[in-house]
């Protein structure tokens, strides 16, 4: 089985047997951005086979991989996330003789396994409402205290209803 790399090609002369697909690219060229959450700090990773399965319809087949920087939405901490699709699997009708590009199929595996909430370990405590103590650290002065305590003693307008106005 041939080996080649990219998700762009002609498909002119498919072999039976295939076309292997090997390879990486980059977040950028699968038109997914970095935002203030989560960056790429390597590359996606695909190991794919192109394969005719009958008349002019091929089959793409295979795994995605990526490693993703991203801060847990509970602490506030960078973590590293791991995406693994390994059923990759679409299919191209009317394919032959036209130029297959594969990049949106792989875009969206990527952006169907991104998680909507990021955790950085799954008992993540998370950050106390109160003070922002990071709680996966230590413990905070505000356990133990109930939140209308804590309200009223860090009220700075508490003095005010005390005023009498008419």
């Amino acid at each position: 089985m041939n080996e080649k790399k990219g998700l762009i090609f002609e498909l002119i002369d498919l072999p039976a047997e295939g076309i292997k697909l090997k390879g990486t690219v980059s977040f950028a060229e699968l038109d997914i951005a970095e935002e203030d959450r989560f960056y790429f700090p390597e590359d996606l990773y695909y190991d794919l086979v192109l394969a005719p399965v009958g008349g002019n319809t091929v089959l793409v087949r295979g795994s995605v991989k990526a490693n993703i920087a991203i801060i847990c939405d509970r602490c506030n901490q960078e973590g590293r996330l791991s995406l693994a699709f390994a059923e990759v699997c679409h299919q191209h009708e009317n394919a032959y003789g036209k130029v297959l590009d594969l990049t949106p199929d792989i875009r969206e595996d990527i952006l169907i396994t991104f998680p909507q909430k990021f955790l950085c370990r799954f008992d993540c405590q998370g950050l106390c409402p109160l003070c922002g103590q990071d709680l996966n650290a230590g413990v905070c002065d505000c356990a133990g205290k109930s939140v209308a305590e804590l309200l009223q003693e860090e009220d700075p307008w508490r003095g005010l209803d005390t005023l009498r106005l008419s």
